[in-house]
């Protein structure tokens, strides 16, 4: 799939296929979350792969907005250690994670970004009691990856004039 394509048509995906996520496709897209940038090189990147369906189904009830993830067969949570990078884990992680989300639209699966961190740690802290996370390591989101239940549909094309600003506001 070319780039510019995948970017432009990627989509967020509720609805999954029971079909299994085969163990190739799944290293490719965890081999994606740490090619991206970091700052100052830190890679705080930690990524929980849950295919348990027990836990796939707690997850699900950690956040409002995570209820269809546990039909999902793999879902994928993406952490960052504060210890290597206090200041930046969070866009470190959130380069992880959109690498992620193109590498499985290329390779004909699905996801969708659950936002876990909060300003209340609400979200955070029922994740990491699920998992048995440690402290230092944030909670950014849960991908829930698979084939997507039903065809997903291209995206009309989005005109980037109104949110780009040259040389000035």
């Amino acid at each position: 799939m070319e780039l510019m394509s995948a970017i432009a048509n990627r989509r967020s995906v509720r609805s999954y296929s029971p079909r299994p996520v085969p163990p190739e496709l799944l290293e490719q897209v965890l081999g994606a979350a740490v090619c991206a940038p970091s700052a100052n090189n830190c890679r705080p990147w930690q990524i929980v792969v849950v295919q348990d369906a027990a836990r796939r189904e707690r997850l699900a009830q950690t956040h409002q907005w995570s209820r269809f993830a546990s039909q999902a067969p793999v879902i994928l949570v993406a952490c960052g250690d504060r210890r290597a990078s206090p200041t930046y884990w969070v866009e470190d992680v959130s380069a992880a994670v959109e690498n992620m989300l193109l590498a499985a639209h290329g390779l004909g699966l699905a996801s969708c970004w659950i936002g876990i961190r909060d300003d209340t740690d609400e979200h955070e802290r029922a994740v990491r009691a699920a998992l048995g996370i440690p402290e230092q390591i944030g909670v950014l989101a849960l991908l829930p990856l698979g084939y997507p239940a039903e065809p997903v549909g291209e995206r009309q094309p989005r005109d980037p004039a109104p949110h780009v600003h040259r040389e000035s506001w």
